[in-house]
C-alpha cells in the first residue's frame, strides 16, 4: 500500500515500498540494483532476456570506456559477489563487447544477492492501471494516499497475471507499447530515458535519471550514491 499522504510538493516512498521496473537492460538493471541499496523492495520485468535490446549488436565493440559499462556501485557489487563465490581467484576484467558487457556485466549483476529471484525475464508487460489503495483503517479517507498501481504481464507460457505495487519506472529505450489506463505524466510513474543507452552520454544521462528518481522518492535532493565518498 502507498502509505505516504499526497501533498503538492512531496511524492516520496520510503523504504520497504514496492517498485516495479520495466526493462532489464543496463539502467533498468542499474535502477533495481540502486534501489535495492536504499532498502526497496524491487522487480525487474523485462519481455526477452537481460540486455534484450543489446543484444542485436551483441558481437560489436564498446563505443564508451570499458570500466563505463557499469556504475561505480554496480562494480563493486559485481566484484563482491565474484570475491566471495571464486575465492583467490583473479580479479574481473572490463568487457570488450557488448556481449561481454551482458554476460560478464549485467547477468552476473542480475545474479548478485540484491538483485537475485527479482528479475522475470520474458515477462511482457501490456498494461499498467492506478488502482486505489488498500486503507487499513477505515476511517481514512482513500483519497488522500496515491493510488497503487495494477501492472499485468504475460508470462514465458502466455499465462496473463498481475502485480501491485506503489511506484514504477519505465527502462524500455526509446521504446514503450505499454497500455497506461491514465493520462501521463502520473505521480509515482516514471521513465529513464536517455539518447542511447550506448555511448557515454547516454548511460551517464540514464544513471543521472537514475539519481533523480531515487532522490525525489528518498525525499532528499543530496542523495547520489554515485559520488564518491569522502576520505
Amino acid at each position: 500500500m502507498n502509505n505516504n499522504a499526497k501533498t503538492d510538493m512531496e511524492m516520496t516512498l520510503d523504504p520497504p515500498g514496492s517498485i516495479a521496473i520495466v526493462g532489464a537492460g543496463t539502467h533498468g538493471i542499474e535502477a533495481g540494483l540502486y534501489g535495492r541499496f536504499l532498502g526497496y523492495d524491487v522487480k525487474i520485468l523485462e519481455r526477452g532476456a537481460i540486455g534484450n535490446n543489446m543484444r542485436n549488436e551483441s558481437d560489436a565493440d564498446l563505443v564508451i570506456l570499458p570500466d563505463q559499462c557499469l556504475s561505480p556501485l554496480a562494480l563493486s557489487a559485481v566484484a563482491t559477489q565474484h570475491s566471495a563465490e571464486n575465492p583467490g581467484s583473479a580479479p574481473l576484467v572490463h568487457p570488450t563487447t557488448v556481449s561481454e558487457w551482458i554476460d560478464d556485466g549485467l547477468i552476473p549483476l542480475s545474479e548478485s544477492d540484491l538483485l537475485r529471484g527479482r528479475i522475470k525475464t520474458h515477462h511482457l508487460v501490456t498494461s499498467i492501471e492506478a488502482v486505489p489503495i488498500e486503507l487499513e483503517n477505515e476511517s481514512e479517507d482513500e483519497s488522500d494516499y496515491p493510488a497503487d498501481f495494477q501492472i499485468r504481464f504475460t508470462d514465458p507460457d502466455g499465462t496473463e497475471d498481475t502485480i501491485r505495487v506503489e511506484a514504477v519506472l519505465i527502462a524500455t529505450g526509446a521504446q514503450c507499447d505499454i497500455e497506461f489506463m491514465f493520462p501521463l505524466p502520473y505521480p509515482y510513474i516514471q521513465r529513464i530515458k536517455s539518447t542511447s543507452p550506448h555511448d557515454a552520454a547516454g548511460l551517464l544521462g540514464g544513471r543521472r535519471r537514475i539519481v533523480d528518481v531515487y532522490s525525489q522518492l528518498a525525499g532528499r535532493e543530496d542523495l547520489d550514491l554515485y559520488r564518491p565518498p569522502r576520505v
